[in-house]
């Protein structure tokens, strides 16, 4: 009863993790789900991704820590006509940090590059950096090498220019107009195949034991650059990281714990 009730009050905490609704269009290139449950995916459950992130298994959730000491980014895809000028990196305050510079290549890319609607196929390129927080003065170390200071060990995502200043971020409420251009999917343990230069043999038979393991603190992530609202402009795998639990989730936590409290207490009388 009490892990049950526990549980329960952690799923309806989660269910508030993210702030701001998104609506991820289908369009005529290869869309985000497209790109996930049928370029990516080798073995697992599909992800619900179009539609309203209040109902499908995207978040929007603008600040993230690390699960684990350090974590990685791998970038994925761009479908795109700015792709040449894109940057991505982290941000905390006015601080931020570029992980990818606007000449890194996507695992994946589109088979015709004059054609953003044409399929997408494996580019033999591998664009992968680690990158970590560390010490209690929050410096940000990327591939080992201390490259910046923030403030706190939260950080968010960006898409940059050129030059790596951000233009877009995770937290929509920086963003021209309070527009969410930002989501992320997280894992249940599906296989996937991060490209030739990752994972070499990784095939669904006779074993995936050459393939990524997307967990739980493992995020696809798409960002938004234009009107279309497919993100898929720019598409990043980050591993080990978790969503910042909103003030409204950590209430709604608070109060499933109060409950959990109070059936105890019911339960001892």
């Amino acid at each position: 009863m009490k892990h049950s009730l526990l549980f329960s009050a952690i799923l309806m905490a989660s269910g508030a993790m993210s702030a701001n609704a998104a609506v991820v269009n289908d369009g005529t290139e290869v869309n985000l789900q497209e790109f996930i449950n049928d370029t990516l995916m080798v073995s697992g459950t599909g992800v619900n991704v179009l539609g309203d992130t209040a109902t499908s298994d995207a978040i929007t959730s603008p600040y993230w820590y690390h699960s684990e000491g350090d974590s990685a980014a791998t970038l994925l895809l761009e479908i795109t006509s700015g792709l040449n000028g894109h940057s991505f990196g982290i941000f905390n305050g006015n601080d931020y940090v570029q992980l990818f510079g606007g000449t890194a290549d996507g695992v994946y890319e589109n088979s015709d590059s004059n054609d953003f609607n044409s399929a997408v196929v494996d580019s033999g390129q591998r664009a992968k950096v680690s990158f970590e927080l560390v010490g209690t003065g929050y410096s940000v170390e990327v591939n080992n090498t201390v490259v910046g200071t923030f403030a706190s060990d939260d950080f968010g995502f960006y898409l940059g220019d050129s030059s790596g200043t951000p233009i877009i971020y995770s937290d929509a409420s920086k963003n021209a107009n309070g527009t969410e251009r930002f989501v992320a999917v997280g894992g249940s343990n599906q296989f996937l195949n991060l490209g030739n230069q990752t994972d070499p043999n990784c095939v669904a038979n006779p074993s995936t034991k050459n393939c990524t393991v997307w967990e739980y603190d493992d995020w696809i992530i798409g960002f938004e650059d234009g009107t279309d609202f497919d993100y898929n402009d720019l598409v990043v795998y980050v591993e080990d990281v978790l969503p910042v639990p909103e003030p409204g989730t950590l209430a709604l936590l608070g109060l499933g714990l109060a409950g959990l409290g109070a059936a105890r207490r019911r339960q001892k009388a």
